[in-house]
């Protein structure tokens, strides 16, 4: 039997006209059929090398800016998983249910063809992939590419997703050495490596476990900055307010209960040292807020005193004052 042969695609040499209605086309070949459109004034400039071996496809993707989207999936087409490593640029990828990421270089996407919405690639993009139908995948890796749970770091250091991504560089890089066979055997030993990277349950929260550990240090770093809030997050993170929003409902709590709480225990530490000339007024402004009232309310109802009484005990060397009512439950702050 004759082995499948390497290809390419290209929007190269089409004019501005014919390549976006040439893209479906040529796309659900060596992908899915992605509509493509040029994000800014250039011309849509995609590139492709990949091979097929029955319903497997493995490739590279080179894109410039543009916007992928998703037309509507026949109920004929078989739904596919695909895992994608992000190797240069920024990809901003959105899904049906609203949320939405961006992978930087050095991460992994695992993905699902019928919950993909659209992607748009932010500046000059380069990745690897592999495209498999759903019905070939372990449980497992089909469940956590419909969750879209985000990229995922797979540089060193990131234990066997790392392996994972060495494995698909390596296979990419003997594609006109292997027989079909030996493809299929490579690519599946992928596939199980990610399934076990993705079940482990270390593993599973690490990206959203990550980013909330990036967006809390950042929300630390930038406490006295009054324009603090969802939209400047979520914007510093490449994510949408939705996405942040769906981070901190997770842990119980609000993006703007989690500041205004780091807020009060700082404004807590600085009045409680009372070396020098501030005023309460004049600490509260400093840590983010604008209404002296509103500041003392909420005070007193995490500290159980007010916020004067703590600067006057520490004025006067008295001893620290009992932070909490034992009614009240303690304010999440560390």
């Amino acid at each position: 039997m004759t082995a499948t042969v390497t290809a390419t695609w290209s929007t190269h040499g089409l004019s501005a006209s014919d390549a976006p209605a040439a893209s479906p086309t040529g796309l659900s070949d060596l992908h899915v059929a992605w509509a493509l459109a040029p994000s800014a004034r250039e011309d849509l400039d995609v590139s492709a090398r990949y091979r097929k071996v029955d319903t497997l496809t493995v490739g590279e993707f080179h894109a410039g800016r543009l916007i992928g989207r998703r037309p509507a999936v026949s109920q004929h087409e078989d739904a596919s998983v695909g895992v994608l490593m992000n190797l240069s640029g920024r990809l901003n990828c959105r899904y049906l249910d609203g949320r939405e990421f961006v992978a930087q270089p050095g991460q992994l996407i695992l993905w699902d063809s019928e919950t993909a919405r659209d992607f748009e690639v932010i500046d000059p993009h380069h990745e690897l992939y592999l495209l498999l139908p759903r019905s070939r995948v372990s449980t497992g890796l089909a469940e956590a590419a419909a969750r879209a749970c985000g990229a995922i770091a797979a540089g060193p250091g990131s234990g066997l997703l790392a392996v994972a991504a060495q494995q698909l560089g390596t296979i990419y890089r003997e594609l006109d050495q292997l027989s079909d066979a030996a493809l299929t055997i490579a690519c599946q030993s992928l596939f199980d490596v990610l399934d076990c990277a993705l079940s482990t349950a270390e593993q599973r929260p690490t990206a959203s476990a990550a980013l909330l550990r990036g967006v809390r240090q950042y929300i630390e770093d930038n406490l006295d900055d009054i324009s603090l809030g969802p939209s400047t997050i979520a914007a510093a993170h490449g994510i949408s307010v939705r996405t942040l929003h769906q981070l901190f409902s997770s842990t119980g709590t609000t993006v703007g209960r989690w500041i205004r709480d780091r807020r009060l225990k700082a404004c807590y530490r600085a009045l409680s040292h009372g070396g020098s000339s501030e005023t309460v007024t004049d600490v509260a402004f400093r840590w983010g807020f604008n209404d002296a009232a509103h500041f003392s309310r909420c005070f007193k109802q995490a500290f159980g005193v007010t916020p004067s009484s703590v600067l006057i005990n520490a004025r006067i060397g008295g001893p620290p004052l009992a932070v909490m009512n034992s009614k009240r439950p303690e304010p999440t702050l560390n």
